[in-house]
């Protein structure tokens, strides 16, 4: 019996079937990424957030709200308290440094820069580590005094560091208070949505 011979546009789709497969494992910038590098039966963490005596001690604490923010947020795990949880995120605080980048012609500080690192480890009930990272690190600048707040940039305009009412009347020391407090939650923002990108893709 003769072979049944394919159709041109059978023929075609294989042809382009074939064509795309062939561009994904040509390594071309397609690849297919897991959703999460956490095993699918971790739904519920616990957040631990460990912090040198040295250190803010309102650090912790806010880094540690935080993350369990994200985890909410994503949906993907529930925070919940030691004894219920699948998992523990233990974080431990590195660097808390802020320090001064910018001055005036006076040796007076224009520009503090505030860094946060932690090292994160996610373990299992039976002490199983499922993740862990070393000094995931998040840099935020601050201005210290009236003249350096660039009331036109993008993060001031979106509320991120003070509004312009409170600019015109704050004096220096309220100033440096506000930015310093502004800072400090513009990193914990950034460091827990780092620390659950890092997590969730096993980085």
């Amino acid at each position: 019996m003769p072979a049944a011979v394919a159709s041109p546009a059978a023929a075609s789709a294989r042809l382009a079937i074939v064509a795309m497969i062939a561009i994904v494992a040509g390594g071309c910038g397609y690849t297919f990424v897991a959703t999460s590098a956490v095993p699918g039966d971790v739904r519920s963490i616990h957040v631990s957030v460990a912090a040198p005596e040295r250190s803010d001690p309102l650090i912790a604490d806010s880094l540690a709200r935080e993350v369990r923010r994200v985890l909410r947020w994503n949906g993907r795990f529930r925070p919940v308290e030691s004894g219920a949880a699948d998992a523990e995120l233990r974080l431990t605080i590195t660097t808390d440094r802020t320090r001064a980048v910018a001055f005036d012609e006076f040796d007076e500080v224009l520009d503090y820069q505030m860094t946060v690192a932690v090292d994160a480890e996610l373990k299992r009930d039976d002490s199983a580590v499922l993740w862990s990272a070393q000094r995931i690190a998040v840099t935020r600048g601050q201005a210290a005094v009236e003249g350096a707040v660039v009331t036109s940039s993008s993060a001031f305009q979106g509320g991120d560091i003070v509004s312009g009412e409170k600019l015109e009347r704050f004096d220096t020391v309220q100033l440096g208070e506000e930015r310093k407090t502004a800072a400090r939650e513009a990193v914990m923002r950034d460091l827990a949505e780092t620390i659950y990108a890092r997590m969730t893709e096993g980085l």
